[in-house]
């Protein structure tokens, strides 16, 4: 006799790091959530003065730099988590094209993002925005507390907001105890 499963969302987490900050909470989110990830890979160089001009750039007049192809369709995910660094008070010019090329396919959405300083609120209330769509949870890490591994309670109530929010059953994390990846 075959063995009755309950149905598993299906979750895509794509973010896109410069620092690796955000990258680091993207694969611990992934990892606790069975989720599939999703890098989102720049075509601009951001190195040194020029690359830091340009993301200010970028970021301040809402520009959207050229972006690898995605590998995965985002409408193949019952849920999309999208992770971005705050640049200048606001979204990451990469993630920017990313939900611009992709929202239409969004069904339902978290955000999270990492930062340095200040304009985490706004950064996630741009990026609601961009993706034309209520959040089901919204997280914002300070890269101290990531550098620092200080971040995992507020990493688990994010997760816990999401599954109550969420229709379908999620994984359950076969991780205990600290965050790790």
């Amino acid at each position: 006799m075959l063995e009755r499963r309950p149905v598993v969302s299906r979750i895509l987490v794509v973010y896109y790091s410069r620092s690796g900050h955000t990258d680091l909470v993207a694969k611990q989110i992934a990892a606790l959530c069975h989720a599939d990830l999703e890098r989102i890979e720049d075509r601009s160089p951001r190195l040194g003065a020029t690359g830091y001009l340009r993301s200010a750039l970028e970021a301040v007049f809402g520009l959207r730099p050229s972006i690898a192809r995605a590998h995965r369709n985002p409408g193949d995910y019952d849920l999309v988590i999208v992770g971005t660094p705050v640049w200048f008070w606001g979204v990451a010019s990469p993630v920017r094209t990313w939900v611009h090329r992709h929202r239409a396919q969004l069904n339902r959405v978290a955000v999270f993002c990492s930062y340095g300083g200040s304009g985490h609120a706004k950064a996630l209330d741009d990026l609601e925005r961009l993706c034309r769509r209520k959040a089901v949870a919204r997280l914002a890490l300070t890269d101290r507390a990531v550098a620092q591994c200080r971040h995992d309670p507020a990493l688990r109530r994010f997760l816990l907001e999401i599954k109550q929010a969420h229709p379908t059953p999620l994984p359950r994390p076969t991780v205990r105890g600290r965050v790790t990846v």
